[in-house]
């Protein structure tokens, strides 16, 4: 990192820090609260929140309703899944994006944060976000701010001194490589203070997320996007895969993503020559959800719709690059539950980059650990999750 850089990270630091303290300034708290509120802090991403989910429910029994109000301060990408959970009884949407800014947005949203009048804050994330997370349990008046130590993987030393001294109790976060889920019951047994079993996460649908144009129908989905096209598999890849699927089983096929996603879905369409049709941008994430759930087998990138398609009991392939591996997928073994997500991946000795990728990539192009993984390698994971389909 350059000097003028890592500068110029010093001074925006600082420049938050003084921004938010005006924010907070001379803004009281509720008087008083019918029940004794805890704020849950989560602004990471769509993958993140699921993993979560299966501790996230063991908070509710340690906050029960007759006493305690739970209110999660979320990422507005997943708040639409979470606002269908009994795990909590409020759920405040964060857009991330306007939040990182200096912007009348941050100001309102820290004050209605303190405004709450919470009496515990927990942020339940190993990485921290200074900006994000960090900075809404900073604004909460509650006596009791909780979070793990965490790793350095999203703040430099500064942030950490200036957020370590927001909180009350930091729970120990093992140095061992472990897994988000290892992490998140990690966290939830110093937290309880109990010993809590790592178990697979689980989403159940409701009826009014399914799409009845897709009711009885046998298809696949392709999720072809990813946070950065680093991670993406190539377009030709995918409709490869799709010939060879609709070859076996003669099912149609339906590529999702977001509306930015709509140019790569075409891409796949004009590459092969099989029922696929392109919703991408067509979807909330709870008509994603649905028709998950409604597929016979999903296949995707390195994304939330993975994690989201796994957990709902989907089978699923995910294709996997270096940047993260073991910190997210391949998921623990478990004994006595089923893993829904296959992996595929090509290992190489650069494996564990945190994407700072060691080779020169060009723009638009996938890292070579990403298109090094062959469509035949992929087709021998998803073969065995075809047998004793109905074609």
């Amino acid at each position: 990192m350059t000097l003028l850089k890592s500068n110029l990270i010093f001074f925006k630091t600082l420049l938050f820090f003084l921004f938010d303290s005006l924010a907070l300034w001379n803004v009281s708290p509720k008087q008083k609260n019918k029940f004794e509120l805890v704020l849950f802090v989560r602004q990471d991403a769509i993958g993140d929140y699921i993993l979560w989910l299966d501790t996230a429910k063991e908070y509710r029994k340690l906050f029960p309703p007759e006493k305690y109000k739970i209110t999660l301060v979320g990422n507005s990408l997943w708040c639409g899944l979470a606002k269908e959970l009994p795990y909590w009884d409020e759920v405040v949407e964060v857009d991330v994006k306007r939040f990182k800014t200096f912007s009348r947005y941050r100001w309102k949203l820290l004050r209605q944060v303190k405004h709450l009048g919470a009496v515990i804050a927990v942020q339940p994330t190993y990485s921290r976000e200074y900006y994000q997370g960090d900075a809404l349990v900073r604004a909460s008046s509650a006596e009791r701010k909780i979070s793990s130590v965490g790793d350095m993987s999203n703040r430099n030393q500064l942030k950490q001194i200036l957020a370590d001294n927001w909180y009350t109790e930091l729970i120990p976060a093992s140095p061992k490589l472990l897994t988000e889920l290892e992490r998140n019951a990690e966290f939830f047994s110093g937290f309880s203070r109990t010993s809590y079993l790592t178990r697979s996460p689980k989403l159940n649908i409701p009826e009014s997320w399914l799409s009845p144009d897709w009711k009885d129908k046998l298809f696949y989905v392709f999720v072809p996007g990813a946070s950065t096209v680093w991670k993406e598999w190539p377009t030709s890849f995918f409709a490869n895969l799709a010939e060879k699927v609709h070859q076996q089983t003669g099912w149609g096929g339906i590529i999702c993503g977001t509306q930015n996603e709509h140019v790569i879905a075409q891409q796949i369409l004009n590459q092969c020559d099989v029922p696929l049709q392109n919703m991408a941008g067509q979807t909330e994430l709870t008509d994603l959800a649905g028709l998950l759930s409604q597929s016979q087998l999903a296949i995707s990138n390195d994304s939330g719709a993975a994690h989201i398609s796994a957990a709902i009991g989907t089978p699923t392939v995910c294709i996997l690059g270096g940047g993260h591996f073991g910190r997210f997928v391949p998921y623990p073994e478990l004994p006595g539950h089923t893993n829904h997500l296959e992996v595929v991946y090509h290992k190489m000795s650069c494996y564990g980059c945190n994407w700072e990728c060691v080779y020169t990539i060009k723009e638009g192009e996938s890292a070579p650990c990403i298109t090094n993984v062959s469509v035949d390698a992929v087709w021998e994971k998803v073969k065995p999750l075809l047998i004793n389909k109905t074609f």
